[in-house]
């Protein structure tokens, strides 16, 4: 009995020393968060946004997912650009790391983390751009040679009829054009509507600054030791009953099953899923590449809003399963290629 009273004291104490370090850190990123959330809205819609988004992607906040969802489920930006936010994105892992960043090897592993998510989201981000700019090219090409032959066809049965259907097809584009020019207008005024990790909306002017920059990283800080501190006695409680040896043989042997599993923990659409990876990666349970896997599908609340805001339920099947087929490919190469950091 007195060895869980050890194993939960333990947990306890390591779980307080990172209590203020966060608190400091979230606070900043509320402060972040609160003043380029507007920027960003306007920024991911220029021709740089795959660059933007795999820029605002590595602030640890799932609001920018969420946001970047939202402007996807309009069209108003890329599918590059989507996915270049969501495999920068970190949700929970800088924080931690930068908490534990006196431990030896810790900058060094926050380093590459920033630098092979950022490098990633920027290749994917342009990569899929330009097939999908190159696949349009080629289906209107194709459209438009059909449209030629079926007009070489008909010309002189039909001519009024098709000079009509243009007349009309003319009429729909303007009224098109003229319906998506008020929703960018209404989408400008509604960046309040984004919500931050805990459900508070990012830059709303009716909250106080005390409830902004105190009151809701006080209780995302709450939260999140939470969940480290229900880690930090499930993985005591392992150590103990296992063996710290023992556990590591069997990590060290799971082989391609490791990063799979743990890329499949990354789907989970909430905070305590990157948690979980970044204190596994940190303990040593897993390796860079089975956390690099895991940390690129999780997009924070990103891809549950996906889902909500995109009516194209395929689509969405479709983005959430070829970023999962990406990140496990991403995380066995890595697996392999650096075993332990």
């Amino acid at each position: 009995m007195s060895c869980m009273w050890d194993v939960l004291l333990d947990a306890f104490l390591d779980t307080l020393k990172l209590s203020w370090i966060l608190l400091i850190f979230y606070i900043l990123i509320e402060l972040v968060e609160q003043k380029i959330a507007v920027k960003m809205n306007s920024k991911l819609k220029s021709k740089y946004s795959v660059a933007v988004g795999s820029a605002f992607g590595i602030v640890p906040q799932c609001g920018f997912s969420v946001l970047a969802s939202d402007l996807y489920s309009r069209r108003q930006i890329t599918l590059g650009a989507l996915l270049a936010v969501f495999i920068a994105t970190s949700d929970e892992a800088l924080p931690i790391l930068l908490s534990n960043i006196n431990e030896q090897g810790v900058w060094l592993k926050l380093l590459a983390l920033i630098l092979s998510k950022v490098v990633l989201a920027l290749i994917v981000g342009y990569a899929v751009d330009i097939f999908a700019k190159l696949a349009f090219k080629r289906s209107n090409k194709q459209e438009h040679s059909h449209e030629e032959h079926s007009h070489e066809d008909h010309a002189h049965d039909d001519h009024d009829h098709d000079h009509a259907h243009e007349h009309i097809h003319e009429e729909v584009l303007e009224e098109r054009a003229h319906h998506d020019h008020i929703q960018d207008e209404q989408s400008d005024e509604e960046v309040d509507i984004h919500k931050g990790c805990c459900g508070h909306h990012i830059d709303d002017g009716k909250e106080s600054n005390v409830k902004k920059y105190l009151v809701h990283p006080l209780l995302h800080t709450l939260k999140i030791l939470a969940y480290i501190l229900i880690i930090n006695i499930i993985m005591g409680i392992i150590v103990h009953f296992v063996g710290e040896d023992r556990l590591a043989d069997f990590m060290s042997k799971s082989g391609v099953l490791q990063p799979i599993l743990v890329t499949l923990v990354g789907l989970i659409p909430n905070c305590a899923s990157s948690v979980i990876i970044t204190q596994l990666f940190l303990d040593g349970t897993i390796t860079f590449g089975s956390c690099l896997g895991g940390l690129i599908v999780n997009a924070g609340l990103g891809i549950a809003f996906l889902f909500k805001s995109n009516k194209r339920i395929k689509e969405n099947f479709a983005i959430v399963g070829g970023l999962f087929v990406f990140a496990v490919i991403v995380a066995i190469i890595f697996h392999y290629i650096i075993p332990q950091f």
